[in-house]
């Protein structure tokens, strides 16, 4: 299987009392189960098992390993990594009924994916917690294609900080995105520690049946990210 590739999946595939739901279910260890039950909701629990099973099946296949014999460790910044092949650096992401999955081979990676579900006040949420640079780009954009450039943005710093393994917490307007959206590369705040490979990014859209798109980022330090082709983003589980 030809790696970096991404897996989405939406949680309306499988039926909370399929057959394929109650096989994913066999494949959890003890310590998801009890995690799973702990959600109030059946559609929590329903999303946690997919989310669960979708890693469980794919990172089997990749590491021919059976997916319910698949081990995993956190670091210290909360950052997963399959026990038996740490080579292989993985990542989740939900939204709304979405859930996407991002496996790399070369380097830590993260994805974000967001599904808009509600209007936004863009250029609100933008001024409190982008770069100033990233904020005028948006305010010069034909208010069409304001939404589109919002969440590109968006979707790749998640993905950005995800890879890195510290969360947004660590503040998104510490990556200034402006210069790559005009296609001249990336700027960081002076106090990223940001010694290795250049940071690559990806970005795609894909049209939902309301009108809307998904918006998907992936960002890491794989070289191949940035040339991820459509047949290496996968629906469902195969």
């Amino acid at each position: 299987m030809t790696l970096p590739a991404v897996w989405i999946l939406n949680r309306d595939d499988i039926a909370p009392d399929s057959d394929a739901a109650r096989a994913m279910t066999d494949l959890l260890s003890d310590e998801e189960r009890a995690r799973q039950l702990r959600y109030a909701s059946g559609e929590a629990r329903h999303g946690f098992l997919l989310s669960r099973g979708l890693l469980r099946n794919v990172l089997g296949r990749i590491s021919n390993c059976a997916p319910e014999s698949l081990a995993f460790a956190v670091s210290d910044t909360g950052k997963p990594a399959l026990v038996s092949a740490p080579e292989l650096h993985f990542s989740l992401s939900h939204s709304g009924r979405w859930i996407a999955l991002g496996v790399s081979c070369e380097s830590d990676i993260g994805i974000d994916i967001e599904q808009p579900l509600k209007p936004r006040d863009f250029l609100r949420i933008a001024h409190h917690y982008f770069h100033q640079e990233e904020c005028a780009l948006l305010e010069a954009s034909p208010p069409e294609l304001l939404p589109v450039h919002f969440y590109r943005l968006w979707t790749m710093k998640e993905a950005f900080f995800k890879a890195r393994g510290t969360g947004i917490s660590e503040g998104l307007g510490r990556i200034n995105l402006a210069g790559f959206h005009l296609g001249q590369g990336i700027a960081l705040d002076a106090a990223i520690d940001d010694a290795g490979a250049p940071w690559q990014f990806n970005y795609s859209m894909h049209p939902l049946r309301d009108g809307n798109h998904l918006h998907l980022a992936l960002a890491g330090r794989d070289p191949a990210l940035g040339e991820l082709s459509p047949e290496s983003i996968h629906r469902g589980l195969g």
